[in-house]
């Protein structure tokens, strides 16, 4: 009995030894944490620390990640300022997100028809993808997390090319009430919030020669139905005004930025005042675009839809503005616009052209010259092949001759970088990289 009972108590102390400090599983065990369900879900591990230096495939939420050629672009993150020029070919609309995530669109125009005197350039991505389609898909694949919807449209003046053509295959919206037409198909696709333009509440009063009426007319049956239902605010650019683009979630991380409006109607903002250019003349629906310049630290950018030199009004205004880093054409890069005296006083370091017919002078080819000899880079979303193959040496001194513009400013405005983006398909792939740029 004795003998018994010592090799039991051997045997039990072997098997207790061998499972010491966990390190053998006993049979039974693997039963263990099996229910009905089968086996459970183990914990997950920690996750690993932060990397003390980051790198560009490891970056960190102030480190946005690098972009490469070949690959899409990289979302807008927190503090950047981003300005795309979205290129279709047959409409301008520029793309704004401002540091804390607030965003603009400033126009979107669209047309389909070809007028008899020159040709439309090639329509992007395709010649069945509606401009206003384009605009909204590009606009929600860069929309800032969380967000699903446009803060501010913004409309520079009155024509089709920015606000949308009335043509004879577009639809009305449900109720039937107005035709869904850039601008207005654009809200359909992806709503805004807040609408600004050059006239509203006062649009009889502030007529001018070359309006597109049945353009403005539709949009401002749309204006009355929206409003009707409470859905949409809508009011008149303020000339002068520097909170009117304000941002929304968290303007006071960034004092450093403000947007200045400074010319409208013929009238610009000039020491503290508006002055009316155009006083006792003739006005016309160009020289009445909206125009402001963003500033944030020592980045300006400035735009002001289709002014040109009339009555002086170009030079003016950029004698208001002052020296910039980057402009958006006015006018296409017309012969009236951008004129010499203006472009000295602005002295931008980039210039974005929209265009969307076969023209020698929109783009201006002639000004190409004079332009780049003061270090400007030329960026053109579209620009049409026979021109290209016809004077192959001016436009070579051009960055870009199609696609999507990316202006990309760092944050607190210290730097900014230019991409070119494919314009073919919506994969927004990086074609070119220049920079980045320093600042004045």
């Amino acid at each position: 009995m004795r003998s018994t009972l010592y090799w039991i108590t051997t045997l039990l102390t072997v098997l207790l030894l061998s499972c010491g400090e966990g390190e053998t599983k006993m049979p039974w065990e693997d039963d263990l944490g099996k229910g009905e369900l089968g086996e459970q879900e183990q914990p997950k591990p920690e996750p690993e620390p932060e990397p003390d230096n980051p790198t560009p495939d490891n970056p960190t939420p102030d480190q946005p990640a690098d972009n490469t050629v070949g690959q899409p672009l990289t979302p807008w993150s927190e503090g950047e300022l981003d300005i795309h020029t979205i290129s279709t070919g047959r409409g301008e609309c520029l793309y704004f997100i401002l540091p804390d995530g607030t965003t603009m669109v400033v126009d979107a125009g669209e047309f389909s028809r070809e007028i008899a005197d020159y040709k439309n350039v090639l329509q992007r991505p395709n010649a069945v993808t509606r401009p206003t389609q384009v605009y909204a898909d590009y606009i929600k694949h860069f929309l800032p997390r969380g967000h699903s919807a446009i803060d501010y449209m913004h409309i520079s003046h009155f024509h089709m090319d920015h606000m949308g053509n009335l043509e004879t295959e577009y639809t009305k919206d449900e109720s039937g009430t107005y035709t869904l037409a850039g601008v207005t198909a654009l809200y359909h696709h992806i709503p805004f919030t807040e609408v600004i333009d050059r006239a509203y509440g006062n649009y009889d009063n502030l007529k001018v020669n070359s309006m597109s009426e049945a353009a403005l007319a539709n949009y401002r049956k749309f204006l009355e139905y929206q409003v009707a239902k409470k859905a949409l605010y809508p009011s008149q650019f303020k000339l002068g005004a520097v909170n009117q683009f304000a941002m929304k979630y968290n303007a006071a991380a960034y004092p450093n930025f403000r947007i200045e409006n400074v010319c409208s109607n013929c009238c610009i903002w000039e020491n503290g005042r508006s002055v009316d250019i155009y006083a006792g003349k003739t006005k016309a629906e160009n020289a009445a675009s909206c125009g402001f310049v963003v500033r944030y630290g020592d980045f300006d950018f400035h735009t002001a839809g289709d002014i040109g030199d009339y009555e002086d009004l170009e030079y003016r205004v950029a004698n208001v503005v002052g020296q910039v880093e980057a402009t958006k054409a006015h006018h296409h890069l017309s012969p009236h616009s951008n004129c010499k005296k203006a472009m000295n006083v602005l002295k931008p370091k980039v210039l974005v052209a929209t265009s969307f017919y076969v023209r020698e002078i929109q783009p201006d080819k002639s000004k190409f010259g004079y332009i780049t000899q003061g270090g400007c880079h030329i960026y053109c979303t579209s620009v049409g092949e026979s021109l290209l193959e016809q004077y192959p040496t001016e436009y070579a001194k051009c960055n870009a001759t199609s696609g999507h513009i990316v202006i990309r400013v760092a944050k607190g405005g210290e730097s900014f970088t230019v991409y070119t983006l494919d314009d073919s398909n919506s994969s927004y792939t990086v074609k070119r990289i220049d920079g980045p740029y320093n600042n004045y």
